[in-house]
């Protein structure tokens, strides 16, 4: 996730951030270097940021993807990710929720997540203090999913991609079969109620958020002929890529 640099505090700062990739996002992707050669479809955690550095001639065929996910499934899929890969913060914890709703660095990277993704307020920047609330970032997100040509569901994949397809020009009689997503996060689903409701108590903008995106996503079937909602495909758990083909460039932005 080359451009994930959030804090380890509250405070924010590049001395708490991935100095690494802030030193990339600074130098790379504020720049607009990144997509000077062009791209058909790039797969990160990207910051809003990052899409408006694509110069305004690339803009202009560049094709906008989003995939939203329900909050209290992605944290929990992230939680057992995190611990699968030795994370010391996700092994410590008691649970996902003291690990996503206590520990600093947990914090940083899921409370409200896309909003802030898609406020363009993920990536710590100069010191500045990390934002996880409030209703201006909340109403720039929001409006930004207008920006995108496909919002689609990560409980929805294979419809997701026939959207693609369909806003691409491309056939749709052959929903596209070669995703490539892993598919456990099922298996981590909560299954207490009262673990769903803090998750989404703490992500209630990525609730607010999530319910635009399905009405949005549900529009989209239609045009399909399909029911909208979240029934059809397993959730995805994130850590997978799907390949698109056509003449427009595709920027997808990743949960």
């Amino acid at each position: 996730m080359p451009y994930q640099c959030q804090p380890s505090s509250a405070n924010g700062g590049s001395s708490s951030c991935n100095q690494k990739n802030y030193d990339y996002y600074d130098s790379t992707i504020a720049t607009g270097s990144h997509f000077r050669k062009g791209c058909k479809l790039t797969s990160s955690h990207h910051d809003f940021r990052i899409i408006d550095t694509i110069p305004e001639e690339q803009r202009k065929t560049t094709l906008l993807i989003v995939n939203l996910r329900d909050p209290a499934s992605r944290a929990v899929s992230h939680y057992h990710m995190l611990k699968r890969h030795g994370d010391a913060g996700a092994l410590n914890a008691s649970g996902v929720v003291e690990y996503f709703t206590t520990d600093p660095l947990g914090v940083s990277i899921s409370r409200n997540r896309m909003t802030r993704v898609m406020a363009g307020e993920f990536c710590c920047k100069d010191g500045a203090p990390a934002h996880y609330t409030g209703a201006a970032m909340y109403k720039r997100a929001l409006a930004r999913l207008d920006e995108f040509c496909v919002v689609g569901l990560t409980s929805r994949v294979q419809d997701t991609m026939l959207y693609v397809l369909h806003a691409l020009g491309l056939p749709t009689d052959k929903p596209p079969k070669n995703l490539h997503y892993h598919n456990n996060a099922k298996k981590y689903q909560p299954t207490a109620p009262e673990v769903l409701k803090q998750l989404s108590d703490f992500n209630a903008h990525d609730v607010d958020l999530y319910a635009a995106a399905r009405a949005r996503f549900t529009d989209q079937m239609r045009a399909l002929g399909k029911a909208g909602g979240d029934e059809g495909d397993e959730e995805a758990e994130g850590e997978g890529d799907a390949g698109v083909s056509g003449k427009a460039k595709v920027i997808d932005t990743a949960r």
